[in-house]
Formats: structure tokens, C-alpha cells, sequence
């Protein structure tokens, strides 16, 4: 047998089984295409698409959340619609006209004293009495708005039968037209007008210059007060002569009271007496208490 037969009997199959284990080893890393199963992550790209298309949904309900203010502005209507029925409760409050009229109607009920009727005849007739109570509440004598009532003559002063210097008789009777007047008040008629008359008062007392928070209640409570703490005695207190016609009390807190407080001392014992009691009477059915 020659060489080359010899080659082709083993040499030559030996090559072949070389060149095929080789590709053999090949085919492994020719599988190997994982590469594209990698591309098929494709899909997990697409969610995190699908997450960024997720906040223009989310934009959208601010914008629909503008839409419920359009919306609420439809119930402030009938919230307009209402604001008439608030108007019509306006007349409440009464004319200047509507309130002189109730007044003039029941003047007779609160007194028939002569000078009363007369007084209840003016304009201007409850405006004084706010202002008086105005005065009042301040610890001042009401001279202006009862301009009328002013006495033509001075004070005097006489000595009693202790030998003191006390307001003389004539001083007093100076005031008993006025007092009169006070004594012959109706004090139940006087509240009920009051009552129906308070909204328009607050009207009249807010016109000289108080803010809304304060009532004409308020002061008219004041008032009573000031009246009510004036002190309650026996007689009359001495007093002593400064120069013409002026004199002060001797107790010095007497001469520190208000001088609408002196001003009822010197009306004389029964008709200080006879205030208190009025006022007293008024204030209970009004309930009105000072805090």
C-alpha cells in the first residue's frame, strides 16, 4: 500500500473529524444570538412609554378642577336671589316720618302733663331726647337739648333749722315743672315705645357721630347709671358759699359727683325720690344692666 493511499485511509478522515469538531465548537457561539432576545425588551420600553403618557392625564383634572369654580358661581345666584329678601327686612327700620308718626300716637299714653304735650309737639322731639341721654351717659346736665326747662332764676341757698346752709325752697320749686313732667311718665307705656322705636333711635344716635358697634341702648343704660348712683339722703346736704351765686357741697364727695348727679340733689328729697323710682322701673322692664 502506497503513501497516499495510506493518507486517504486514515490521514484524511482524521481531518475531516478535526474540521467537524471545530465547527461543532462553532455552533455554540453561533446560537448565541441572545442579542435579539435582548431587542424583546422592547416591551418594557412600551410601559415606561405608557408612564410618560400618564401625566398629561394627570394635567387634565387641574383643569377640570378649574371647571367647579364656573360652577359655584351658578349657587352664588341664588345666594343674589336671596339678598332682596335681606332688603325687604330693611323697612324694619323706620322712616323719620313713619317714626314721628308712632310717636305722635302715643304721646298721651306716656303722660298727659301739659308740658310734655307740648314738648312731644316739636320736630325735633326724640332727637332731644337722644341727645339728653347722650348727655346724661357723659355726667353732664342735659341744658340743650331741655333748653326750655332752663329756670329764669338763679340759685339760692337758705340756712335750715339746724343752722346749716343747705339749697333753699324757691331753688328747688326753680325745677318742679320738670320734675313734674318726669313723675307723671308711664313707664311701662315709655318702654314699649322705646322697644318699637329702638331701631330708628340707634338711627337718630348714630347721626351724632358713634360707630355702629355702640347702641343707643347702651348709652341709655349708662344713663341710667349715672342717675341711679347719685346718693340717696336724708334732707339736704350743707352747703358753702364760694362767691355770688355759687356754692359747693361741704362733704367732698358730694362735690366730686357728675354734675347731672348734683343737678338731682338739688331737686330736693321727694323728687329725687321720685326719679329713682322711674328710672328704676324703666330699667327693670327694659332690662337694662351695666356691666
Amino acid at each position: 500500500m502506497t503513501v497516499k493511499s495510506k493518507f486517504f485511509i486514515y490521514g484524511f478522515p482524521l481531518i475531516l473529524g478535526i474540521i467537524a469538531t471545530v465547527l461543532m465548537l462553532r455552533m455554540p457561539s453561533g446560537t448565541q444570538k441572545t442579542p435579539k432576545k435582548e431587542t424583546k425588551t422592547e416591551p418594557a420600553v412600551a410601559p415606561v412609554v405608557m408612564e410618560e403618557t400618564k401625566p398629561p392625564e394627570e394635567i387634565k383634572p387641574p383643569e377640570e378642577m378649574e371647571q367647579p369654580p364656573n360652577e359655584s358661581e351658578q349657587p352664588e345666584q341664588p345666594e343674589e336671589e336671596k339678598a332682596p329678601e335681606k332688603e325687604e327686612d330693611a323697612p324694619k327700620t323706620m322712616t323719620v316720618e313713619e317714626m314721628r308718626q308712632l310717636f305722635t300716637s302715643r304721646v298721651e299714653q306716656i303722660s298727659q302733663n301739659k308740658l310734655w304735650l307740648e314738648f312731644a309737639k316739636r320736630d325735633d322731639a326724640l332727637l332731644r331726647c337722644v341727645k339728653a341721654v347722650d348727655a346724661i351717659a357723659a355726667g353732664k346736665r342735659p341744658v340743650e337739648p331741655f333748653d326750655f326747662l332752663k329756670p329764669t332764676t338763679p340759685f339760692s341757698a337758705m340756712k335750715n333749722a339746724a343752722g346749716l346752709l343747705v339749697v333753699a325752697v324757691e331753688s328747688i320749686a326753680r325745677f318742679q315743672e320738670s320734675a313734674d313732667v318726669f313723675a307723671s311718665i308711664n313707664t311701662k307705656a315709655a318702654a314699649d315705645l322705646f322697644t318699637e322705636l329702638e331701631p330708628a333711635l340707634n338711627v337718630l344716635f348714630h347721626t351724632l357721630g358713634y360707630p355702629e358697634e355702640i347702641t343707643f341702648r347702651d348709652k341709655l343704660t349708662e344713663a341710667c347709671t349715672i342717675i341711679l348712683e347719685t346718693p340717696v339722703m336724708e334732707g339736704e346736704a350743707e352747703l358753702e358759699h364760694v362767691a355770688g351765686q355759687l356754692y359747693k357741697y361741704t362733704n367732698p364727695q358730694l362735690e366730686e359727683l357728675q354734675p347731672v348727679q348734683k343737678l338731682i340733689m338739688r331737686l330736693g328729697e321727694k323728687n329725687r325720690e321720685e326719679i329713682r323710682r322711674k328710672v328704676t322701673d324703666f330699667a327693670m322692664i327694659l332690662k337694662l344692666y351695666a356691666e
